[in-house]
Order: C-alpha cells, then structure tokens, then sequence
C-alpha cells in the first residue's frame, strides 16, 4: 500500500531491506503477497514493516514484532494499521516498552480484535491509525501511568473486581464461557452478557462470579424457549 501511493507520486519504490524478511522469520512472522488473506502468525504488510524498519531501526521492530506475536491473540492482528498505531505509542511513551516483559504481558489484557474495530468503525472521523494509537493509549496508561490518568468517579459496575475474578477481552469471556467468539461478540451486541468497561479504557470486561451465576440462567432460558417453540 504504501509503495503503491509512491508509484502514483511519481516516486521510486523505497529500497527494501534483506533484514526485514529475516526478522519476521526468526520471530515466526510470515509475509505474504498482498492479494492473500492472512491468518494468525502471517502479514500482508510487508512495505510497512520496511518503513518501520527504515524510520527507527531494528530493535524498534522488532520490540514492535515481538508485542504481537508475544501477546494472547496478538498474532492474529499483523497489519498495517495495528502496527503503525502500536509504533507511534512505542515512539511517544519509550519508558514502557523499555519495562519488557510487563509490556509485553500488557498486551494480553488488551483486546486489540475490539479496538481494531471500533478504529474501523470511526475511520471517516480518524484515520485508522490514529484510532488505535489512542485507544491503546487509553488502556496502557491505566497499567504504565495511572497517576496521570483522567479519574472518574466509579459506579458500582465500573468498581475494578479482585484480579482472580476479572476477565479482560471479548475472547477471554469466550474462553471462560466456553463458546466461539464470534457468538460471544453477538451475544455482547445483543445485550445478553453482563459485560462492562473500565472508566477511560475501550476493552470489555466480565466478572466470572456474574458470568457463571447469568449463563446458567441464559442457558436454562434457552432451552425452555427452544422446547416452547
């Protein structure tokens, strides 16, 4: 993509760098043609991966690489988008993923398939880029700076349950409740899941005390409309 608007430009296609497919590789990362649908571990893009690489070194890359593919569900998420929106934060806070692993362990409680779609859903007001770079702003500054963090004045639902209880993402509460996510999302859509969000932050959340006490409800509720019909 972007060597495509160079060509249009008039421009040269930038030079691409050996390094670059060597890294994806050594860290499991796949680049595929851009006409391929990727799947978890495999990217389409390639030109972006060279800009980063060009713009801020190597070690950015792959600290940038490494947040995806190191991170529950990350993989899944290698395009042009996330990784410029996660770079720009990398670029504008450097003390936290100079943290390591707790930045990278992180990344696990962010649910980056939500936050790629509400970017996508916004991207006639701000570009897709810029809409994840803050969305992850928001979630990372509640677990890197809470101290400069906007405070909210906490409802009852919004009140942070002990860490045992407490399930981060739409695919974690699809795990615990043991359905695909697909059906999680659309039960979330619906209104058929006590769900919430933390004040500030776009992940969903989910109490397993509240999930385990409502699915048996649902669950008895479905049957007895199914016997009904």
């Amino acid at each position: 993509m972007i060597e495509a608007s160079q060509a249009k430009r008039g421009k040269a296609p930038a030079i691409r760098s050996p390094r670059v497919p060597k890294i994806c590789a050594e860290l499991g990362l796949e680049i595929l043609p851009t006409n391929k649908k990727p799947g978890p571990g495999q990217t389409t893009a390639g030109a972006t991966l060279h800009a980063i690489y060009r713009g801020h070194g190597e070690g950015h890359l792959i600290m940038l690489l490494r947040t995806l593919l190191e991170s529950e569900g990350g993989s899944e998420h290698v395009n042009e988008f996330t990784l410029m929106g996660i770079s720009d934060v990398m670029l504008a806070h450097p003390e936290w993923p100079s943290k390591g692993l707790a930045w990278l362990e992180a990344f696990d409680k962010v649910d980056l398939g939500d936050i790629r779609e509400q970017a996508r859903r916004n991207r006639q007001a701000v570009p897709q880029r810029h809409g994840i770079a803050n969305a992850l702003h928001r979630e990372l500054s509640e677990m890197f700076d809470p101290a400069n963090c906007v405070q909210f004045t906490r409802t009852e639902e919004s009140t942070v349950p002990i860490d045992n209880d407490l399930l981060y993402g739409t695919r974690n509460i699809a795990r615990f409740l043991e359905i695909p996510v697909d059906k999680c999302q659309r039960l979330i859509a619906e209104g058929n899941l006590p769900v919430f969000q933390m004040p500030g932050a776009t992940t969903r959340c989910a109490r397993k005390s509240t999930l385990n006490a409502f699915w048996g409800r649902f669950e008895q509720a479905s049957v007895a409309a199914s016997r009904a019909a």
